[in-house]
């Protein structure tokens, strides 16, 4: 059970299923008195996930599913909320007029002997949970509008310095936010407090970004707490690089992620979890600040140490620049019965198939392919629905399914006696495989791979996590279907028996980390229960041993894949 999109995904918007009926709605914002341009203005759906930004001429255009009754909303900083028809945007060439707001800048207010400069929110730098929150806008996810922030403890009468975010990582070449700040009402972002729209870039792959608010004047009075947002408004990708960004989290109890997908979507939070966000303020109230201005850095509890490897600054070196999962000048596809399957060829060779993890890629071998490629032909395949593979079908995700598209594509390629590397849902895929089509497998060689979902194989801490993760897919607002779908593969399957390993002819190598979320006791009944099979538990790593360690991991499978 491949623990990255379950981890770094729950950070991450849910992308709008595909609809055949859409109604494309647009327009262009202008200010109402000097006729210009009102740049980055948000567009949204009255009450639902759907909308957009404008770019930096004003002009906006989005999808709708079907006919739209519900009114269009266009906001931006220091101007007037207009509300407009979605029938209106439907013609070409609609102009939106937006009038200010007419507020006027708070007055400087100097108290001597009084104000004490001091700073709220999380200051540590440390990326406990992978906050992987955005990604390029395209043809299939459109990320323009997305919101996410915390929400942090203030004085009651003080004036901001500055706003500060920790980036975990970046790949793109430049991104560019909006700043949002609201008072809070039931634990939820209520009313806007700024006034003026503000806005910066992040060119930088990691580390602290400081925004300066001082010309900006920004007094807040008679909060105790404000929601913390930024807004994605523009990106440039950087090309040869992933496209992803993430701030710095860690799952720590009291607090929570707050996210939405447009500007007129309701909240939605994930807990525990707080970003590392922190404003600079001169506070001029009188006695102590509120608990929640003092966050101490969050330990992790042993049985999660393997949060701590979702970030990029905990593993470096993760950019992909041969561009596994997306050289199109070697990738393929091959249809299988209600999908297609994406794959790539490298080296030559005796056949080593990989398989990857639950909602993961080609792309998680980046640190494999190459060196594996040097003695075999590796075959590298993203599972239906993951990656690139397509599925056209609404069913539940079994392995069984996954094991039967394996066969079909090693029959496209007229492929018999192949040798498998399969890590976490790819080792599961793997052994189902081995049990119903033994004659398609030479060696095995699996990653932290399980037989059963239950406390006995798994940490029940992650199982939790895992359940209540499934939860909130299935009430959220716009909810993805095969997010949901594969989270409840990795609650309610595989369902093996030690028994049945015993039909598993081909020689295996069982592989876990020593600190995987795949107990060890399981690991080693597991290979035990296999007729020709050895046991590789590699030290001081987790459930992402092959990107932690790599070296003890390739060495481990070309030793075990070489033996006569």
């Amino acid at each position: 059970m491949h623990l990255f999109t379950s981890l770094l995904c729950l950070l991450s918007l849910v992308t709008t299923p595909h609809l055949l009926a859409q109604t494309l709605l647009q327009g262009t914002v202008l200010d109402a008195q000097t006729q210009a341009p009102v740049p980055f203005a948000s567009v949204g759906v009255a009450g639902k996930p759907l909308g957009t930004v404008a770019d930096t001429q004003g002009r906006f255009q989005f999808t709708t599913p079907g006919a739209q009754p519900e009114p269009v909303l266009i906001s931006c900083v220091g101007y007037q909320t207009a509300t407009v028809s979605a029938a209106t945007l439907q013609a070409a060439g609609q102009v939106v007029l937006l009038r200010s707001s007419g507020v006027r800048l708070a007055a400087v207010t100097v108290r001597p002997g009084m104000v004490k400069t001091k700073t709220f929110g999380r200051t540590s730098s440390s990326t406990l949970m992978g906050a992987a929150m955005y990604t390029e806008a395209d043809l299939v996810s459109d990320a323009l509008a997305k919101e996410q922030g915390t929400i942090i403890g203030i004085d009651q009468d003080c004036r901001l310095r500055d706003f500060n975010l920790h980036v975990a990582f970046n790949r793109f070449k430049s991104v560019k936010f909006r700043l949002n700040l609201y008072s809070v009402k039931a634990g939820l972002p209520d009313q806007p407090l700024l006034r003026q729209d503000v806005r910066f870039d992040v060119t930088q792959p990691r580390g602290w970004v400081r925004v300066d608010l001082a010309p900006y004047q920004v007094q807040l009075q008679g909060q105790r707490e404000v929601a913390v947002t930024i807004q994605w408004l523009q990106s440039e990708a950087q090309e040869g690089s992933s496209k992803a960004f993430g701030v710095s989290a860690v799952p720590a109890p009291g607090h929570s992620i707050l996210t939405r997908s447009k500007s007129q979507a309701a909240w939605q939070q994930t807990k525990p979890g707080y970003l590392s966000f922190y404003l600079t303020a001169d506070s001029y109230s009188a006695g102590k600040a509120t608990p929640a201005t003092l966050v101490p850095d969050y330990e992790l509890p042993d049985s999660l140490r393997y949060l701590r490897y979702l970030s990029a600054d905990a593993m470096p070196g993760l950019t992909n620049p041969q561009r596994y999962g997306e050289n199109t000048q070697v990738g393929r596809y091959v249809a299988v019965e209600g999908g297609r399957l994406y794959y790539e060829r490298y080296g030559k060779g005796t056949p080593l198939l990989l398989l990857h993890g639950n909602g993961q890629s080609i792309a998680a071998f980046q640190r494999q392919i190459g060196e594996l490629a040097r003695h075999f032909e590796v075959i590298a395949v993203d599972t239906r629905a993951q990656g690139r593979s397509l599925d056209h079908t609404t069913a539940a995700f079994t392995y069984d399914l996954f094991a039967e598209d394996v066969r079909q594509l090693l029959d496209s390629l007229n492929l018999r006696q192949v040798d498998i590397l399969g890590w976490s849902d790819g080792g599961n895929t793997a052994l189902k495989l081995a049990l119903r089509y033994p004659a398609y497998v030479r060696r095995l060689a699996i990653m932290g791979a399980n037989l059963f979902p239950t406390p006995e194989a798994i940490e029940p801490d992650f199982l939790a996590f895992l359940r209540k993760q499934h939860q909130q897919e299935q009430l959220a607002e716009a909810p993805n279907p095969n997010r949901a779908r594969l989270l409840r593969l990795l609650l309610q399957e595989p369902q093996m028996t030690f028994a049945e390993l015993r039909r598993v002819t081909a020689p295996t190598l069982v592989m876990a980390g020593q600190h995987d979320v795949i107990l060890e006791a399981h690991t080693r009944a597991l290979a035990k229960s296999l007729p020709k099979s050895e046991v590789v538990i590699l030290p001081n790593t987790t459930h992402y041993a092959p990107q932690e360690a790599p070296e003890a991991f390739n060495k481990a499978v070309l030793r075990f894949l070489q033996q006569r």
